[in-house]
Parts: structure tokens; sequence; C-alpha cells
């Protein structure tokens, strides 16, 4: 027998779930244009209606998804930099910080390359000192610091002078965002793609190496 419609009730036809679905495709599509303009050109030089068209939509349509430019800035910057927060996190919550470095920059090499303008967003802002760089700088690159300075301080073996120890952590960072925001440069300069696969995994043998040399103080490839 089939299944009774309630009295006043339509059949689910999944006309929903369609829509939503459709909707949320269109939102990351807006997103993943945005980040790229606004890595391009900054927050103040990039216009909703240029977003939106190459977003294929028009102005209005994309105000149905986001209230205005800032509000679409702000929603880029969440799902491209909050990510990192929660694996910045880990690295307080390990028994042994060299150990946890090595999953947590794989992790960040990962999220950075799915979103490899988050990068030059970051440079971007830091060059011009946006609104957003306080956001960043507490929020991702701050703890890292402190995971950092902290481990090392903690370290008898460490080889980096106190004075030395900032410097340090800031060529990680450099070594890290570089890799993406640089890329044509690192491209021409190499005759390589730093997106591709091989080179990716290069870096990230290449990072933990340097997460154990300036954490441990030694290199672990050199131990018996």
């Amino acid at each position: 027998m089939a299944n009774a419609i309630e009295p006043g009730r339509q059949p689910d036809t999944g006309a929903g779930d369609s829509r939503g679905a459709e909707s949320e495709s269109t939102r990351e599509r807006i997103l993943d244009v945005a980040e790229r303009l606004f890595a391009q050109r900054g927050l103040a030089g990039t216009a909703v209606r240029d977003i939106a068209r190459e977003a294929g939509l028009t102005a209005p349509s994309l105000y149905n998804h986001f209230d205005g430019k800032q509000a679409l800035y702000e929603a880029v910057l969440t799902r491209g930099v909050e990510p990192l927060f929660g694996l910045i996190g880990r690295l307080g919550q390990a028994e042994r910080m060299e150990t946890a470095s090595v999953h947590v920059l794989d992790s960040i090499m990962d999220h950075l390359a799915s979103h490899p303008n988050i990068a030059r967003l970051i440079q971007h802002e830091s060059l011009t000192g946006g609104a957003s760089l306080s956001h960043i700088v507490h929020g991702w690159l701050g703890p890292i610091v402190s995971q950092g300075l902290e481990a090392m301080k903690n370290n008898p073996n460490t080889v980096w002078s106190e004075d030395e120890q900032p410097l340090a952590v800031a060529a990680w960072i450099h070594v890290i965002l570089g890799h993406f925001a640089m890329a044509p440069l690192l491209r021409e300069l190499f005759g390589v793609d730093p997106f591709a696969p091989e080179q990716l995994e290069r870096q990230k043998q290449f990072l933990r190496r340097f997460a154990q040399l300036m954490l441990v103080g030694s290199d672990p490839s050199s131990r018996d």
C-alpha cells in the first residue's frame, strides 16, 4: 500500500535539499572568486560587481548570499584562516611539541594548498596594514609564535640564542606563507610548479626538518 500523505501536507520531493545544495554551491563559488580578487587587489580595491561578474551572478544576486563587501571579506577570512586556529591549538594540547608540530605543519600546508590565495591575502593585509591584520596576528600567528618560543625556551639543546629565537619563528612563518604567496616568483626562479603534489610533499619534508632543527636543536636525519 502506498504511504499516505497527511492532509494539507505536500509530498517531499527533495526540492528543498536541492535548492539548499545549489545555494551552498553558489556561496562557495562566490567565496572562491572573492578570495582570489581580495588577494590580488585587497578589500578596498575590489568591487562587489567584479566579484559577482566573475562568479556568474549579478550584484543583487550576490547580496542574497552576503550582506555586503565587508561581510563577504570576513567570510573569506573565516573560511581560509579560522581552520588554522584549530590546527595551531593542537600544539598546546600535545605532550611533545616537536612531534605535534610535524602533523600540524602537514595540515597547515594541505589547507593552504586548497586555498592558496589565503597566503597572498595575509601578505596583502600585512603590506597595507589592513583592518583584519590584528585578527590574523592574534588569532593565528600569535599562537604560532608563542608555542614556538615556549618550546625553544624549555629546550636546553636549542641552537638559537634568546635574541635569535623570535627570528627563527619568523623565518618559519615566512617559509610556510612564502611557498604560496610567492608561488609565481618560485615558479620562475626554479622552473617548478610550487602547487604540484611532488613539490608540496618536498616542502612538507623540508618543514618537518626545519621544525626539528628549530624545536629540538638537532637534525634527526643525522642521528644514528
